[in-house]
Order: C-alpha cells, then sequence, then structure tokens
C-alpha cells in the first residue's frame, strides 16, 4: 500500500510538472465583450475554445481574453442562456449576445462516475446546487449546507459543536442495520458520510474539505442514479466537483476573508426562574434561611433576595438568575481565510488554493482549526492524450467536542440544569470554588457541580486528523466516436486521539488521572478503465456505450491504543511511561475489503425528444467471500430509465402556456454487501489487564474476534426502486414544477438478530427482512418579477415519505434499533420504520362488574394511581406502548432571492413537520421542577389550589392529578376504611377524602427517575426554521479597476437565525437529537440555540 500511495505521488507529480510545461504555449490572442439580449455586459460567463479544456472567464465588465488556434470555435455558456458556438475565423475580436434560457435545456450535469449528461435525456431526477450555495453558509461540515435546499433530503444535526457530523437520509431510511448515509463522491474519491451512535462527536472526514473549493454539489437520489457506483452507494450518492482553473491572460488569484459570531442565544429548554432549591416550598425543618438542597429539586420557597445558607454553609442572596443556564457559553469565533491562483492557455490550466479555518464554540474549549491545501489542473498532452487530476491535503485538530445533550458524564452541563442544579445555581460562585486550597476536586456534597468545573478546567479530548486525497486520468480521444479513460484515485486518514484528565485528589493526583492515546489509519484506492463510445447511428438515432471495469481496495483499523492505569505517578505529565501500574495496550490490523466490479451504459435517444439508458453493473465482494474462496459474493444489478420531452414531438399541438415538457421513469436494482469478516469466524489476540492496584498482567490469549456468530449462507441484499416523475415549464418558463414519485423495497437484509447463549456469543447474522419506502417530491420554481435592475425569484420544494416494515425473519416481529431511558425504538412488522415504544406508559382504567367482566364507565381510560407505600404513582403498563415515531411527515425549504442593480438579497425558511423525540429533559426537569411548565400549580396566581395540609398549614400549592385509583385502594379516614378503588382523585378530593398534592409530588408522578411515565415526554418535534439570511453586494467595475481589482464583493449571512413555530413544551430546542444515527431520537440536556452572523469579503485580481 505505502508503496502504490508513494507510485501515484510522484506520477501525480509529473504530471502537473508536465501541465505547468504546457502552460508556457502560446496561440492566437482572441479578445471580446459578452452581453445579454438588453446589452447588460455578462460576467462570469465561460469561453472555452471547442474540444479543448483550454478556455476563460468573462470579467465584471463582460470581456474575455482567451488564446486559441487561428481556426478554432469558440463555445460560450452561462447559466439561464443558450450556449453558442462562433467560428473565430482568424479574428481577433469576437463580441457576442447570448440569448435568455430559462429552461436550461442542455444544462449538464455531473451524474454517476462522474459521466457528463445533459439533464434534459435523463430518466431520473438530479438536484444541482453551486459551490457558491454551499460556500457561503460557512458550515465546518458540508451536508449541513443542504438543509431545506433539496427534496427528498431529510438533514439532522448531531449535539456534538460546529465540527460534528450531520446525518443526512435521502428517501427515507432503508436499512435496518442503521446504515443509511449516502457515500460522497469528490472528484471520483469516495468517502462515507459516516455517523456516530456515541455522543462524542468529533465529525467525519467532510470537515476536513473546504467548501469554497467546491464548484458544484450534486444529489442523487434514486437507484436507477446511483447504479454504477455500485453497493456502496445503495442509499445515494452526493457528487462534489471541485474548481479548475480557467484559461486566461497572466495569473488570476482570488482572496476571501469570512469572519463569523456564534451566539448562544436561548438556553435549550425553558427553565422557570421562582422557585429554588427544596421540595416542600419550604426551608429545611427547624431553620428560617437553610435550603434543602437536595437532588437538584426546585420546589422549595419562592426566590426573594432574601439571605439563606448554602451547603457550604456561606450565605448568599436568594435571587432569581434568568440567565444562569446561558452563563456557562461564550461568544463563537470562526475564521475562515482563503487564497487560490488559477491559470492557464490551450494546453493546460491549473488552480491551487488554500485555506486556514478556526473555529472557537460557543462551548467551553470546544474548537476545531483546520489547514486545507488543493492543487488541480488539467494537460492537452496531444491531439489524443489529454490528464486531469487533483491533490487534496488537510489537516485538523477538534478539539472537547460538545458532550451536551446526551452524554452522561460530568461534561454535560445541559443535564446539570435540569437534573442536579437547583435553579438558584449561581455558577459564577461555584465555578471559582470548585478546587479545595490543596488542589484536589471540591466535596460534591459541598460544592454541587464540581465535578462539572472539575473536567472543563482540567480534562480534554482532542483529535489530530491528517487527509491526503489524490485523483488522476488519462484520456485518449482517438476518433470523434471513441475515447478511452483510465483513471486512480486513493485517500489517506491517519486520525490520533489524545485524553488527558488529571486525578481528583490533592495536587491533581489520584487513580483516577488518565492519559489515552489511540491511533487509526484508514485508506482506499480505486482503478477504474472506461471506453466511451458515441458512434453515429444515421436517421433521427443517437447514442453511446461506456464498458468499463473497476476494482476499489480499502483498508481500516486501529493500529495502536496506549492507556495508564491506576492513575499518573507524576500529576500532570501525559505520558504513557508514567502509568502508576502497566499501562494497557491493544494493537489491532487492518481489515482489507475489496470490490471489483465491471459495468455497461447505454443511451439512446430518437427525434430528440425520446431517451433510454440501460446500465449493468457486476460486483465481486472479499466481504461475502468465504475463506474457502466460495460464497455468494458475485451480485449483478442492472437499470432502465426513460424520458420522452413531449414539447419537443408534440411542439405544434401543445397549448402555448406550456413553454416545457418532460416525462421520465426508471427502474433499477442495486446489491449490498457488509463489513470484513463477518462472515468468517476467526480468533484474535487480546490482552486483559487486572484493574487492581498491583496492575499485574495477564498473558495474551485467543477469543472470538466478535461477538456476533458467522454466516456460512450470507447472501447480498437487494434493492429494487421504480421512480416516475415530470418536469414541466409554464408561461414562458416563468414557472417551472418538477414532481416525482418513487417506490423502493430492500430485502434479504443483512442483519443481526439475537442468539442462545450457550453458542457462546450474542448474536448472528442472517439474511431477513423488507423494508419498503414509497414518497413524493416536488420542486416548483417562479420567477416572480423580471426586471432590467430588480429580480424576485421564489422555489419551494418539499417531500414526504412513507416507510413500512413488511417482514423480519421467521418468528421475529420486531427488531430494537435504539433504546434511551426506559423508551425504545423498534422495526415492527407492520409499522413505520423507527415506531417509539415503552412500558413505562399509563395503564388506562377499566371498570368491572363483580364478575369481573369489562363495563362502560365514564372514568374508562384514565390513567390509573397505584399505591407504593407513601407514594401515590401512576401504574406502568408494562406492556410495550406505542407513542411516536421517528420519521417525519414532510420536509419542506422555501427560499426567495432578490437583485436590486448589484444588491442581492435572500432567505430560506426550512420546516420539519412531523417526527417524534423523547426528552429526557422535559421528563426530568419535570420531576425535578427545573422546567417552566411546572410553574402550573406554585401558588394560587398560577392555579394552585389553597388548602390546609396535615400539619394545620395553609397553603396555595395544591393540584389535582388526572387519575383513577386502582381498584381496592383503600384508606383511613376519621377510624373508617374507604374504597377509593374507581374513584378519581378530583372525586375523591371533593369528597374530603384526600387533599390536594403538593407540586413536587404532583409532578413527581410524572417525571421522576424512578416512578415517571415516560410517554409523557415524547412529542411532535415539527418546527419552521428561519435557515438562511444572506444579503451580498458588488462594487461596479469602474470602481474596481480604479483599485486594480478585477470584482470586490461583500456578504452578510445570518444561520439558524430562529424558529417561526416550534412544537416542543417549554420552548426546548427541536434540532438537539443526542447523535446522528438513523434511529436517533432522544435528547438529554439539549444544545442552546445557537445563532451565526459572518461577514465576507471576496476579492479577485
Amino acid at each position: 500500500m505505502r508503496t502504490l500511495r508513494r507510485s501515484l505521488l510522484l506520477f501525480t507529480l509529473l504530471y502537473f510538472c508536465c501541465c505547468i510545461t504546457a502552460l508556457a504555449q502560446n496561440k492566437t490572442v482572441v479578445a471580446g465583450i459578452v452581453k445579454d439580449e438588453k446589452g447588460t455586459p455578462l460576467p462570469g460567463v465561460t469561453v472555452k475554445e471547442k474540444g479543448t479544456a483550454n478556455g476563460a472567464m468573462t470579467t465584471a465588465e463582460g470581456t474575455y481574453k482567451v488564446s486559441v488556434a487561428p481556426n478554432a470555435t469558440l463555445v460560450l455558456s452561462f447559466v439561464g442562456y443558450v450556449m453558442q458556438e462562433i467560428p473565430v475565423n482568424g479574428q481577433s475580436t469576437v463580441n457576442v449576445t447570448l440569448l435568455e434560457d430559462k429552461k436550461n435545456l442542455n444544462e449538464v450535469v455531473v451524474t454517476a462516475l462522474g459521466i457528463k449528461r445533459e439533464q434534459r435525456k435523463l430518466g431520473y431526477a438530479v438536484t444541482e446546487l453551486k459551490g457558491a450555495e454551499v460556500a457561503k453558509t460557512n458550515s465546518i461540515n458540508p451536508v449541513a449546507a443542504l438543509q431545506g435546499k433539496v427534496a427528498g433530503v431529510d438533514i439532522s444535526g448531531a449535539a456534538g459543536g460546529p465540527q460534528a457530523a450531520n446525518r443526512i437520509v435521502l428517501r427515507g431510511a432503508k436499512s435496518l442495520n442503521g446504515k443509511d448515509q449516502p457515500i460522497f463522491v469528490i472528484d471520483g474519491v469516495i468517502f462515507e458520510n459516516e455517523v456516530s451512535a456515541a455522543d462524542v462527536n468529533f465529525g467525519n472526514v467532510l470537515k476536513n474539505f473546504n467548501p469554497d473549493d467546491f464548484e458544484s454539489v450534486t444529489v442523487l437520489k434514486g437507484a436507477a442514479a446511483t447504479a454504477l457506483y455500485g453497493s456502496r452507494a445503495i442509499n445515494g450518492a452526493i457528487l462534489i466537483t471541485t474548481k479548475k482553473g480557467t484559461t486566461r491572460k497572466g495569473l488570476g488569484v482570488n482572496l476571501s476573508q469570512t469572519v463569523q459570531f456564534e451566539h448562544a442565544y436561548r438556553q435549550p429548554i425553558a427553565l422557570q426562574n421562582s422557585y429554588g432549591a427544596g421540595r416542600f416550598g419550604t426551608f429545611k425543618p427547624n431553620t428560617t434561611n437553610e435550603l434543602d438542597w437536595v437532588g437538584g429539586l426546585s420546589f422549595g420557597p419562592k426566590m426573594d433576595g432574601k439571605m439563606v445558607k448554602l451547603p457550604n454553609g456561606e450565605e448568599v442572596a436568594y435571587s432569581p438568575k434568568s440567565s444562569n443556564a446561558l452563563d456557562g457559553y461564550q461568544l463563537g469565533k470562526y475564521f475562515n481565510t482563503n487564497v487560490s491562483m488559477e491559470g492557464g492557455n490551450d494546453k493546460a490550466t491549473f488552480r491551487f488554493s488554500y485555506s486556514r479555518l478556526d473555529n472557537n464554540s460557543v462551548s467551553p474549549d470546544n474548537k476545531f482549526s483546520r489547514n486545507s491545501f488543493a492543487l488541480k489542473s488539467t494537460a492537452q498532452i496531444s491531439k489524443v492524450f489529454s490528464l486531469d487530476g487533483g491533490v487534496n491535503y488537510a489537516t485538523s485538530i477538534a478539539r472537547n467536542p460538545n458532550r451536551q445533550g446526551g452524554d452522561y458524564t460530568n461534561l454535560n452541563i445541559g443535564r446539570k440544569w435540569i437534573y442536579v442544579f437547583p435553579r438558584n445555581y449561581d455558577p459564577d460562585y461555584w465555578e471559582k470554588r470548585y478546587l479545595t486550597p490543596a488542589n484536589a476536586r471540591a466535596d460534591l456534597a459541598q460544592n454541587p457541580g464540581a465535578d462539572y468545573w472539575f473536567a472543563l478546567k482540567n480534562y480534554t479530548w482532542e483529535r489530530d486528523e491528517r487527509l491526503l486525497s489524490a485523483n488522476l486520468a488519462l484520456t485518449a480521444t482517438t476518433t470523434d466516436w471513441l475515447k478511452f479513460i483510465v483513471k486512480g484515485n486513493f485517500s489517506n486518514e491517519q486520525n490520533t486521539d489524545r485524553r488527558k484528565e488529571v486525578g481528583t485528589l490533592a495536587n491533581f493526583s489520584g487513580p483516577d488521572g488518565l492519559f489515552a492515546l489511540q491511533t487509526v489509519n484508514r485508506s482506499q484506492h480505486t482503478f477504474t478503465g472506461m471506453a466511451m463510445l458515441t458512434p453515429k447511428l444515421g436517421g433521427e438515432f443517437e447514442g453511446s456505450l461506456n464498458l468499463g471495469v473497476e476494482t476499489w481496495n480499502s483498508g481500516i483499523g486501529t493500529q495502536m491504543e496506549n492507556r495508564t492505569q491506576g492513575g499518573l505517578r507524576i500529576p500532570k505529565m501525559f505520558a504513557i511511561s508514567n502509568s502508576v501500574n502497566n499501562p494497557v495496550s491493544k494493537e489491532t490490523p487492518l481489515l482489507r475489503k475489496r470490490i471489483n466490479s465491471a459495468f455497461f451504459a447505454a443511451s439512446l435517444a430518437y427525434k430528440n425528444a425520446f431517451f433510454l439508458d440501460i446500465t449493468g453493473r457486476n460486483d465481486w465482494s472479499s466481504a461475502l467471500t468465504y475463506k474457502n474462496g466460495t460464497g455468494t459474493n458475485s451480485y449483478f444489478y442492472p437499470s432502465f430509465s426513460g424520458a420522452w420531452e413531449f414539447t419537443q414531438s408534440l411542439k405544434n399541438s401543445i397549448p402555448s402556456f406550456i413553454s416545457y415538457g418532460k416525462l421520465r421513469a426508471s427502474y433499477a436494482m442495486v446489491g449490498g454487501d457488509t463489513d470484513p469478516f463477518e462472515i468468517n469466524p476467526g480468533y484474535l489476540t487480546e490482552g486483559f489487564w487486572n484493574s487492581s492496584s498491583t496492575g499485574q498482567g495477564l498473558p495474551q490469549i485467543n477469543m472470538f474476534n466478535q461477538n456476533t456468530l458467522p454466516n456460512l449462507h450470507l447472501k447480498p441484499s437487494i434493492s429494487r426502486s421504480f421512480e416516475v416523475g415530470a418536469d414541466i415549464r409554464f408561461f414562458n418558463n416563468r414557472i417551472g414544477i418538477d414532481v416525482a414519485w418513487y417506490k423502493s423495497n430492500i430485502t434479504n437484509q443483512i442483519i443481526k438478530l439475537p442468539t442462545s447463549m450457550e453458542t457462546g456469543v450474542k448474536e448472528r447474522y442472517i439474511n431477513a427482512g423488507s423494508m419498503q419506502n414509497t414518497g413524493i417530491e416536488v420542486a416548483i420554481n417562479a420567477s416572480a418579477i423580471q426586471h432590467k435592475n430588480f429580480t424576485w425569484d421564489i422555489t419551494l420544494n418539499g417531500s414526504r415519505n412513507r416507510n413500512k416494515i413488511k417482514s423480519l425473519a421467521p418468528g421475529v416481529n420486531q427488531i430494537e434499533l435504539n433504546n434511551d431511558q426506559d423508551v425504545r425504538v423498534l422495526a415492527a412488522v407492520g409499522q413505520a420504520y423507527g415506531v417509539i415504544v415503552t412500558d413505562y406508559g399509563f395503564t388506562p382504567y377499566q371498570a368491572k362488574d363483580a364478575s369481573g367482566n369489562p363495563v362502560a364507565h365514564p372514568n374508562n381510560g384514565k390513567p390509573v394511581i397505584s399505591a407504593t407505600g407513601s407514594e401515590l404513582p401512576y401504574k406502568y403498563n408494562r406492556g410495550y406502548q406505542v407513542v411516536g415515531n421517528i420519521t417525519p411527515d414532510f420536509n419542506l425549504g422555501l427560499s426567495n432571492n432578490f437583485t436590486y442593480k448589484n444588491w442581492s438579497l435572500g432567505f430560506l425558511v426550512q420546516a420539519r413537520i412531523g417526527g417524534d423525540i423523547f426528552s429526557a429533559s422535559h421528563q426530568f426537569g419535570t420531576g425535578r421542577g427545573t422546567v417552566e411548565s411546572t410553574m402550573h400549580g406554585r401558588d394560587a396566581a398560577n392555579g394552585g389550589i389553597t388548602y390546609t395540609d396535615a400539619n394545620g398549614k395553609t397553603r396555595d400549592d395544591g393540584m389535582i392529578p388526572d387519575g383513577v385509583f386502582q381498584d381496592g385502594y383503600k384508606i383511613s379516614k376519621n377510624g373508617q376504611e374507604i374504597n377509593l378503588g374507581g374513584m378519581t382523585y378530583r372525586e375523591a378530593y371533593d369528597k374530603g377524602y384526600v387533599t390536594p398534592m403538593t407540586p413536587y409530588g404532583y409532578y413527581g408522578m410524572q417525571g421522576d427517575w424512578g416512578i415517571g411515565i415516560r410517554s409523557t415526554s415524547v412529542f411532535d418535534a415539527s418546527y419552521v426554521a428561519l435557515r438562511e439570511v444572506s444579503l451580498g453586494y458588488t462594487l461596479p467595475s469602474n470602481v474596481t479597476q480604479r483599485w486594480k481589482m478585477n470584482s470586490l464583493r461583500v456578504m452578510l449571512v445570518g444561520r439558524n437565525l430562529g424558529y417561526l413555530y416550534n412544537n416542543l413544551p417549554d420552548r426546548l430546542n427541536p434540532e438537539s437529537i443526542r447523535n446522528n444515527s438513523t434511529s436517533a431520537f432522544s435528547e438529554y440536556g439539549a444544545v442552546p440555540f445557537v445563532r451565526n452572523m459572518a461577514f465576507t469579503v471576496q476579492v479577485g485580481f
């Protein structure tokens, strides 16, 4: 592998040397100006010499200059205008007027394997975004930039911070094993959008690419669109094409600087600010100012500013602090500097860029920095041979990902505000006292929250990443109908994790001191050979045929893991050799995988109106090959797609208000495999280390390499997909509608099922399960206003996906996908993917007659209240109750873009309608009395009932739960036994049998960890967000020319500005899911509401 990488790098360097040499050759210079029909100069028009990579781009004044052969033909193209070809015929000046063409009929998009096609000829949906749309969002992970802009794309963030990976699902969940992410193809190199089911989210490899280098982003959602990528693209593909150099006079230089501020403007969940520590609205017994600081409960006295005694004995003012849950955050700062240089002539082009990004998150000590370099070039070696290649190198460091939202360690500050800190907690006060004079962590009984402050200031976890990727393609154009392409690419990732934790005893000593070091190496390389034929068929037929072979190889594994044991001998000296006991060490070999493939793609067109595409690919996967060389490791999958441009063939008979129309349909199959070594049983050598104080290591032993039993008869999973759609435009293309309907079935899925303990393993692999997705996608574009100086464009996209589990394994009706706090997510036969269930729900009351038969009764269906000692909790329904589903009903996006002269203004509204989450913050915040909704009933002004308690004290915080006492429940009242069974609490209160509950008892019934009802904290997480607002201004050319510039543009961009609608109670953040796995459904601690404001300056020379 190392020799291969060196060879590829050497070849790439030699190639770029050839490109630089070729740049020195010049030909005849042709210049001119490009305007629209109104005579306005057009900047950014691509002017190329036909048949070559030689070209230039018009300046802000619409002028261009390019060196071409005397008999060359110029090809001019620009988005929204008809492409034109102009013969030079020896002229030195060629001025061109481009005609507007909003149909974009000849728009070329990148499809699978990097093959460029005219979009009008495709029989499946393709959505393309310009790279500038992604770059302007200033998102570290480019996935976030797609939110709300593409129909059929569901994107969810995670709670790990700005560098965290986002979950993206195209056309619904498809896998029972959680692998639902599309692949990302960056200049031909395939990267996985790996998601983290853990609460520590460092992000994935995508954060190491610079979005300012992106030329376009193409989303391929259906199987017909991705079939040529094989099994790796079973969940869709997102193609990213980076910028190339252009032909121009001299060297072009572009600079940009972005400064962005991130502001935590609202706490993750609304907290009440009236009542502090305590249980029954009073101070500790026999005291007048000592708080009952127990369990983080906030059912104590009303905060009125009087002096109270804290657990450490000091006295402070007992006053509300409305923003104390935000006091732990800081102003986030983001700086991104980009420099690029480009140039070229008719022989070669190049572009080099460098970017430096630094981000300090709103969460303390959550930082990310990145250096990225990109070099891309083309070279026309001869009339036959041309080269196209690029190299990307990046280094990054992510430090202390935000642990808020789900992680239960000390660093989840959001959880502590909900569960540990009473509402009178003063972070400024306690932060200063987290250490004792001896530099040990303060006693938690004396300093609640000392564990958080100690960890925040003395623990670090950072990841150092290095990424190198390269691609190179050699094209031989032998005739005007035959060309051969040989290309290769590779990538190598090296990640090093370092965890540093000091001890909690005096002078930072103690057995909990830790240093851990882990190094992970991943690599892959691909070689592809392809023949592309475009023969002349004659008549009104056109066709093409592509034939190819490919091999993909990958290796992934943890090379080395080391950690100290028993603490650090010298505190704060972080080295493995500083371990008190023998350190733990583990080395794991790389897991390798190979897929060999052969494929074809045939296209046929008739009368430039009927289009047919047929593709086929066969994969041979090493992951499905047994150790004896056999196995069902070969799988073939075809695709068929067709399009009819009816406005072309019926142009004389269709109504005049229909400007353009196309109908399309496709059918495809895609196969899927599994990870390496899942079908072959094996052993590995593992070291076990004694955790006692002696730290003596046990000898290495052989053990199973996994807790899953392999399956010697495993087969590929199969996805079958059908899609129909239409693209119709009206009123001279002022309104356009693109609609698609799809249905996909994935069968023979490779899943794990529990197995008996006698086997020695926990699970086994089988082929089982059938899942179906059906959905509809709509995209509407409208040009509301078109004027020389003012335009207004509107885009609306929406999608709805319905999912159903058709079958699982024989005898298996459900599989658990995820769980949290006694709430679970299942795949259940007959249900949609991601059904939320719990056996901690209400038991509905059912009245019965003397024989035990159910009878009608007004109280039927109300929650049953049972007696447990002195408590009156609701009775659990121990059978699983369906309480929600994680799948949204609709995803919507609405964008409006305005231009006025040199000004531009745009905004994006994004909505997610439906889809439920479980909020542990609401659950336990209710039980602890910290959330705002627990204000109800606290006093008469908030609906509390006035009553006299058992001690003869008059109170106004009485509350009546909605429930029915269980049958047979009896109390003793005035020496008389009274049966309350079947009676509501209200009825019992009205008859004088019971007194109202205190808020502590009332809310504890619902939200206490031990007795609370989980189903009351499952909510519809619908929201409508103002996702993006941008304002830009381009300086006039007469100004920039005086300053010796080609262009200067400034932009102000706001992201995540607020929610126009949020369905969750207590204003809980609807986008704070604890991790980004497909089955993620819960949050605990949430994350604050954060908005970003960025200012960007772009200068071109």
